[in-house]
């Protein structure tokens, strides 16, 4: 028996031969170009075959890729009045993050209104503060007073000591 040398044959079909023999999508893109899928029905792929499933498609993957859950219904609405009340939704959804699963886009959400939030706070307490100093000062926010009066003042003349107080 005599044995020749010779590449083994291989059982599954060339990678390149089955590029050729699949047909592509006749469609465009947005941009302009030839779709890259490969045709299933009437010449075109699924997605440019079947447009509205597109979108529903859409819809089913944003729904499934939802990382975050509604706050479950027991959840008590928090009056936020003071600094104090902002400074416990805070210690609490520190907490929260802290001890487990918590959505950190809600925690950034809740950080950043919080921070609005007391500068709120911190502005109706200086109109309070103003008001309050107005009403003992007996001002009704436009009268002049000398004391509140920030006008420049004009410079005053001083007037030379008149000959007869020299002497005194």
């Amino acid at each position: 028996m005599v044995f020749t040398e010779s590449t083994p044959i291989s059982l599954k079909p060339d990678k390149s031969a089955k590029k050729q023999r699949q047909a592509w999508c006749r469609a465009r893109t947005k941009a302009g170009r030839p779709c890259q899928a490969t045709a299933v029905e009437r010449g075109l792929c699924f997605f440019h075959a079947n447009p509205e499933r597109l979108a529903e498609l859409g819809r089913q993957g944003g729904r499934k890729n939802r990382r975050w859950e509604p706050e479950p219904p027991g959840v008590t609405q928090k009056p936020l009045k003071s600094v104090a009340d902002v400074g416990a939704l805070l210690e609490e959804t520190i907490n929260k993050i802290r001890s487990g699963p918590f959505d950190l886009r809600a925690a950034n959400a809740i950080g950043f209104l919080a921070g609005n939030l007391l500068k709120a706070l911190e502005k109706g307490r200086t109109e309070q503060r103003l008001a309050h100093l107005e009403a003992l000062v007996g001002c009704k926010g436009g009268a002049d007073i000398e004391a509140f009066d920030f006008r420049p003042v004009k410079e005053q003349t001083h007037e030379q000591p008149s000959a007869a107080t020299e002497g005194d």
